[in-house]
């Protein structure tokens, strides 16, 4: 396993201007506390933690602190070529940031820490193996980052990029070097390089879109926030990065309001289900969820079996959640249609059900807004042929322009 994670998790950081800022100077510790702050926002990590380790020990509550200390930590990790070393620099970088989280601070920061740096159990079941020459490039420059020598870093980056075109990273971090150093397009350039290695990651994605964003390009920002979720839908990761471009632009975020009766079947067993029937004199559609409860109680006895035989157990599927959603659109544009129910008066739900599918959206919107574990296992296969449908539903849906 490789682990690159320092100049991922820190270009978050300063791209996304997450980290907390200076204060003014009151006495010793805040001018301490200025001075770290000043220096982690130059990228100087390595002269910032001996200093940020003397500030926690005086005030351990202080989660700005706790936050560039565990950065700090994570640097020193990856400059570092001892694994044990790297190994407890990680583990003391996610305890800092589990105890931001227990005194209140759960931060876009924070959580990112949690997420991405690998505990003990990962590193032992993957441990680091000898680099190759690209690979040592990269950690050359990761040093130089960590120290605040942008152009140094970018070298480096340049240098492994050449003597691996396929190692992701170094485009992606070169990119990040780019804009430290004040030039977009080549940061745009090099985003792409990285995409076009591996054009299902999101990273590269996420940080071109942080770059366009923070350079007021909000359109061009939007569209690689939403690739970046195309890549990754299922990570807290993603959907911060697009909420930030939505709190820019004052747009909410959100999926259409569908209240699906999901507990209207219930399974006893392998043949046996209950199911719950919708009948309604509001003439408002509701009544079409019967046939919804209907396709999933068929779903649940042995149309699961005879649809993925290769599957073992039954689990909830796309293909049955799609099914069963359209059998209730089907009902209801029966009744549409014969005027026993006006759209006018149409349910919520039912109203932007048929809006999704009028779209020609339902899947998507199924993947995207109602997954749980079974029907997640069907997205990479879905997205193969069906990228432009998960856009669409995102661009139209989710975050529509203002």
């Amino acid at each position: 396993m490789k682990i690159f994670v320092t100049a991922y998790v820190l270009c978050i950081v300063l791209l996304s201007s997450l980290i907390v800022a200076p204060v003014a100077a009151q006495d010793n510790y805040d001018a301490d506390r200025q001075h770290a702050f000043e220096l982690v926002q130059q990228n100087k990590l390595t002269d910032a933690l001996p200093l940020l380790e003397k500030l926690a020990k005086a005030k351990p509550d202080d989660t700005g602190v706790l936050q560039n200390l565990a950065l700090a930590l994570a640097a020193q990790a990856i400059a570092s070529k001892n694994p044990e070393l790297m190994r407890q620099n990680f583990r003391r970088a996610r305890e800092l940031a589990e105890q931001c989280r227990k005194l209140g601070d759960n931060s876009q920061l924070v959580q990112t820490i949690l997420e991405k740096l690998p505990t003990d159990e990962q590193m032992a079941a993957n441990p680091p193996k000898p680099n190759t020459p690209a690979e040592d490039a990269l950690q050359a420059g990761e040093a130089a980052f960590s120290s605040g020598d942008f152009k140094k870093a970018l070298v480096e980056y340049e240098r492994a990029e050449k003597l691996d075109p396929k190692l992701y990273e170094a485009p992606l971090f070169a990119g990040d070097m780019h804009y430290k150093l004040n030039d977009i397009e080549k940061a745009g350039a090099a985003y792409a390089r990285a995409i076009a290695i591996d054009p299902d990651r999101d990273t590269a994605y996420r940080f071109w879109g942080n770059v366009l964003l923070q350079a007021g390009r909000m359109q061009e920002s939007r569209q690689k926030m939403i690739e970046a979720i195309v890549c990754e839908p299922y990570s807290r990761t993603t959907w911060r990065f697009l909420s930030n471009w939505a709190e820019r632009n004052q747009v909410e975020l959100s999926h259409p309001r569908v209240d699906i009766p999901t507990s209207s079947v219930q399974r006893k067993d392998d043949k046996n289900i209950n199911i719950t029937a919708f009948l309604s004199d509001k003439k408002d559609g509701t009544d079409a969820w019967t046939m919804y409860s209907l396709v999933k109680a068929a779903w649940m006895t042995d149309k699961f079996e005879k649809e993925f035989p290769e599957e073992k157990e039954y689990r909830h599927s796309l293909r049955e959640e799609t099914e069963a959603l359209k059998a209730a659109i089907e009902s209801l544009q029966i009744q549409l249609k014969e005027g026993r129910v006006k759209e006018s008066a149409l349910d919520v739900s039912m109203a932007n059900l048929l809006k999704l599918h009028r779209a020609g959206l339902i899947e998507p919107f199924i993947l995207l807004a109602k997954p749980n574990e079974g029907i997640a296992k069907d997205y990479v296969e879905y997205r193969k042929a069906n990228r432009d449908k998960l856009r669409r539903y995102l661009l139209e849906f989710v975050a529509p322009n203002k």
